[in-house]
């Protein structure tokens, strides 16, 4: 019995000694994983665009949707509700050419990366293939009309320069932490102009946009070829609440000159049926025009490139 119990007690510290060199092992065998720095979502568009729109969900989730439905062909509706259901906000850059319309979205979300391979695969038309960052690679799925990837998982890239922003992700992911305190940091990181990117990083309540290029977004939102002489358009609208199927707009329009203002007053005043308190001028060559209301589908032809 004595001799039993001691070859036991012998047996159980080797087990006890092999557990510990274990532990040892694991500990200062592992490295940990380093913590990434947020990353801004709009801080991944070029300024390439010349057309940018900043849509909270909150405002329409209706239009999150159609976006969605519009850009990734045959995904189903359970699929593109569950997405819309966890995308907080979505920044475009819209292009359009004699070739069609590009778009380049960043989307601030919540999806977990365990979902994505479910609704981007194979069976569902998605190819994949790799992006090489500056210090690490990144999957992307492609179909015949869109490229998407998923960086993080509060962070979807989409359509043209998708390199580009999958790189700038990259590179801000690793800066210092110290460099960005909290994820609402406003620091422009971006190459969009910090007037630009102030404009759209704080639309929280309304849909806003800008156009340095106004005139295709003028002639699908009045229904008339206008030449205006405009250096650029700018403005924000919200679902009308009296008439849900409709936005109310607010459009600050910066003309060349004086003279092309007044002009461009009449002209548009003609077009939208203004009526005299509806608009203001601002420096001379600035007009304000407030509560014009438009059909939501007139703008989602804009807002959802190709719908």
């Amino acid at each position: 019995m004595i001799k039993n119990g001691s070859y036991l007690l012998k047996k159980l510290n080797k087990i006890k000694f092999s557990i510990l060199l274990v532990l040892i092992s694991f500990l200062f065998g592992c490295k940990s994983v380093p913590q990434k720095t947020y990353v801004e979502p709009l801080n991944l568009l070029d300024n390439e665009s010349t057309f940018y729109v900043a849509i909270p969900k909150s405002v329409d989730p209706e239009l999150v949707k159609k976006i969605i439905t519009t850009n990734v062909q045959d995904i189903s509706e359970k699929d593109a509700d569950l997405i819309a259901s966890r995308i907080e906000k979505i920044y475009c850059g819209i292009n359009k050419s004699k070739k069609g319309i590009e778009l380049q979205g960043s989307i601030k979300a919540n999806i977990p990366t365990s979902y994505v391979p479910k609704v981007f695969n194979k069976r569902n038309g998605w190819n994949e293939g790799v992006v090489s960052g500056s210090t690490e690679e990144f999957k992307y799925y492609s179909n015949d009309s869109i490229n998407i990837a998923f960086p993080s998982s509060n962070i979807v890239c989409l359509g043209r320069g998708l390199p580009y922003m999958i790189n700038t992700y990259d590179v801000l992911a690793h800066e210092p932490v110290k460099e960005i305190t909290e994820p609402n940091a406003n620091v422009n990181k971006s190459e969009l102009p910090d007037e630009l990117y102030d404009y759209l990083l704080n639309a929280t309540d309304e849909i806003r946009f800008y156009a340095n290029k106004p005139q295709s977004f003028l002639s699908v939102l009045t229904g008339a070829n206008l030449d205006l002489k405009l250096v650029q358009v700018s403005g924000s609208f919200v679902v009308d609440q009296k008439h849900t199927s409709q936005y109310i707009l607010e459009l600050n329009f910066d003309f060349k000159n004086e003279k092309y203002l007044r002009a461009g007053k009449g002209l548009l005043s003609l077009a939208f049926g203004l009526a005299n308190g509806q608009t203001e001028v601002i420096e001379n060559t600035k007009l304000v025009v407030k509560d014009i209301r438009n059909k939501k589908e007139q703008l989602y032809k804009i807002l959802t490139v190709g719908a």
